[in-house]
């Protein structure tokens, strides 16, 4: 990647332009049919990276080419977009830069960075020629900039507290906005049954939905690996269903998949050590439960650092009740977007909980079994650092 493009992408970090009609604008009219009808829109509060990257290998494995969009990345820009399972080459990616620029000087905006890597992503998969572009949203979805995409596909993974501050304070009004990156879907998949069955009048009510046209995950384990796998086989039946693809079922077993950098990401067995980027309490769920039903040792050491913004109270009061050995808070300005540890203090210390400042110098070098989460940025500066 080119110097003078590195450097037009790191002045969009921070920049906001929630202007839809405008992105719009990017594309031509038939553009915009064909990523109608070829997007996959991946929502939810946790899971959509594993799904969407899950749903891409397995339409690799059956031949079926596609183009994959997710966020954040862990360690190098152009892991956000993905062909045939690889990162795209850095230099394709920069090659759209003078388009992007008259693009801003033409309408007198400055794209934000999330915009801008989507914006190349679309095209590029308008030129590829390949079948599906496979979309994770943002943050929520009716206001999401991948909306404009308005997909004839949509999957939503689960809801979940996160950033309420954008979505609304109840589940039902985060469902709703996430629900809502497509006017009008021809096919939604839910990753969670009681999902579907708690908003199953409302999706046939403002959706021109049939039964038929709806798919829903029947896994309700634990093992949200085996449930973001399987909710991506939905997904994959319910797009081979209607556009009539060949399919293999001796391949689509999760045994035949990797599993995704950064989530449930063992980087050693002696001592145990696993990096995860959950980020909210449910996701924190998820990785507490993988811990529990993987290894025989009860007694893991944790290091967290969260971004700003986070509920850390509430993310705090589901590591205190899980009896970790030691806790430990990732020292002040490790990674992008920080919370100050002082962010942590009221709550430990009015509930007499004890614990040691470390760096992630630290978590590497230990010998006890320990787990660092809290935070994606966290975990991809480890990768960065470590890898």
């Amino acid at each position: 990647m080119s110097d003078e493009f590195k450097n037009y992408l790191n002045s969009k970090i921070g920049k906001s332009n929630k202007n839809l009609d405008l992105l719009n604008s990017f594309f031509g009219t038939q553009e915009l049919e064909i990523l109608k009808q070829k997007s996959i829109s991946v929502v939810g509060t946790n899971g959509k990276t594993s799904c969407a990257s899950f749903l891409h290998k397995i339409l690799m494995q059956n031949g079926i080419s596609s183009i994959l969009f997710t966020s954040p990345h862990l360690v190098d820009v152009n892991e956000r977009i993905k062909i045939n399972d690889e990162n795209i080459p850095e230099e394709d990616i920069s090659s759209y830069m003078n388009v992007l620029k008259n693009f801003e000087t033409d309408n007198n905006i400055e794209l934000a960075y999330f915009e801008t890597l989507f914006l190349i992503s679309s095209k590029l998969f308008l030129e590829s020629g390949f079948s599906y572009f496979i979309v994770e949203a943002g943050i929520g979805g009716l206001y999401d900039t991948t909306s404009i995409l308005n997909s004839d596909t949509v999957c939503i993974t689960n809801v979940g507290y996160d950033h309420m501050d954008l979505l609304g304070d109840s589940l039902k009004d985060i469902f709703f906005q996430k629900i809502q990156v497509s006017k009008n879907p021809k096919h939604v998949i839910f990753g969670d049954p009681d999902l579907y069955q708690l908003h199953k009048n409302y999706m046939h009510e403002n959706f021109d939905l049939n039964d038929d046209d709806i798919f829903v995950c029947q896994d309700t384990s634990d093992n949200k690996t085996n449930v973001n796998f399987e909710t991506a086989l939905k997904v994959f039946e319910c797009i081979a269903r209607y556009d009539e693809l060949d399919t293999n079922e001796t391949i689509n077993k999760i045994e035949n998949y990797s599993t995704i950098s950064g989530r449930f990401e063992e980087v050693s067995n002696t001592p145990p050590k696993i990096i995860d980027g959950a980020h909210n309490v449910s996701s924190l769920e998820a990785l507490i439960s993988f811990v529990k039903n993987s290894y025989v040792i009860s007694e893991f050491d944790v290091y967290l650092g969260m971004k700003k913004g986070k509920n850390i109270d509430e993310f705090m009061t589901k590591i205190n009740s899980e009896n970790f050995k030691q806790i430990f808070l990732i020292e002040n300005d490790s990674f992008f977007g920080q919370a100050d540890i002082s962010s942590y203090q009221e709550y430990l210390e009015s509930n007499q909980i004890s614990f040691e400042v470390a760096s992630m110098d630290d978590f590497n070098a230990s010998k006890n079994p320990s787990i660092l989460t809290g935070s994606l940025y966290l975990v991809g500066k480890y990768k960065k650092e470590y890898s």
